[in-house]
């Protein structure tokens, strides 16, 4: 007896309705897997978040943007350039990568970058702390490598380092906006101005006092959030919008930027001087006033841990007053939490 077989015709019904079938399928799948992504990000944010306030019930304050080198001078810029998530290890059960640091030195060997380091603080003891990757400190949706040589200052010039998916919230401070640019202003009183993008930004640029000699620089033309390079440290007394309406830490894309090394201060920290997840076209890893911001490739937005150590996502949609009022830490302004 001769058995009939499919026919053509039939296969490739059969083998349409699978294709249709695996089109439904993977939307789903790639959404369950970005979930989960997602949900171990807001983890790592969370650890942040408790580490701060571990950092706090023991220092009193949360930790500083930077380290300064106990003979810094404003002239020499002698400074180890450590940043907030180095000096956090200890409460990040990473003691035995602390106590490898080398305080006394910085991270690199370059002397140039327009600054002018001191050579003697200059050198490779830190290198193995600085190419150390911890998974903490990446976001499972950044597939940017690991490790890379698009770093900038003293580690610049072929110099590997790890990078991170999570940067401190520097606030609204300008990044290369001109002092100049703003007229008859008084001694003492914020300053506001616009960024090249057209957004109103705070001065000074990335929160720094360039005449400040200690860590001691908190006054109103210092950083306007809780981390920024050559800031001082933080407490929640300061946070007067209230812990729960102020960013502490924010993601960012790796890749995208030149400045995303964990270790260094001017690489960990991010400002709303320009709308959240702005990506630049073309692309430019070097273009730091574009760049210095907060970014993710979840779908729709990023998330922020706040100073209560709390974890929100922030929508791509945010009004740039709202954004920005949601980085600054003592200016006043009342945020509904339906806002964002």
């Amino acid at each position: 007896m001769r058995r009939r077989g499919f026919t053509l015709i039939e296969l490739l019904v059969v083998i349409s309705i699978i294709a249709v079938l695996i089109a439904l399928l993977l939307p789903a799948v790639q959404a369950a897997r970005e979930a989960a992504r997602r949900a171990q990000c807001v983890n790592n944010l969370k650890q942040l978040g408790i580490g701060m306030h571990n950092y706090h019930d023991v220092n009193g304050k949360f930790p500083a943007g930077l380290y300064l080198h106990p003979t810094y001078d404003a002239s020499g810029k002698a400074w180890n350039n450590s940043s907030y998530l180095v000096l956090m290890l200890p409460q990040l059960e990473q003691q035995p990568l602390y106590n490898a640091v080398n305080f006394s030195k910085m991270w690199g060997t370059n002397l140039g970058a327009g600054w002018t380091w001191k050579p003697q603080y200059l050198g490779t003891e830190n290198l193995t702390v600085r190419t150390t990757v911890l998974n903490a400190l990446i976001c499972p949706s950044d597939p940017s490598p690991n490790l890379d040589q698009t770093n900038a200052d003293e580690i610049s010039g072929a110099q590997s380092a790890a990078g991170t998916s999570y940067v401190g919230n520097m606030g609204d401070n300008c990044l290369a906006c001109a002092e100049s640019a703003v007229p008859n202003v008084q001694a003492g009183q914020t300053i506001v101005c616009t960024s090249d993008l057209g957004y109103r930004c705070r001065y000074p640029s990335l929160g720094h006092n360039r005449t400040a000699t200690s860590q001691q620089d908190n006054g109103p033309t210092a950083g306007s959030g809780i981390f920024w390079a050559w800031g001082s440290n933080v407490g929640l007394n300061m946070v007067t919008d209230g812990s729960s309406n102020t960013m502490a830490v924010g993601e960012q894309i790796r890749a995208i930027t030149q400045w995303n090394s964990w270790v260094h201060a001017n690489q960990s920290i991010g400002s709303t001087a320009i709308p959240l997840n702005y990506i630049l076209r073309p692309p430019n890893v070097g273009n730091w006033p574009r760049q210095y911001t907060f970014r993710s490739l979840h779908p729709g937005g990023a998330n922020f841990t706040f100073a209560d150590g709390s974890v929100k996502f922030v929508k791509n949609s945010i009004s740039m007053a709202i954004y920005q009022g949601l980085s600054t830490r003592a200016q006043g302004e009342i945020i509904s939490s339906d806002a964002y």
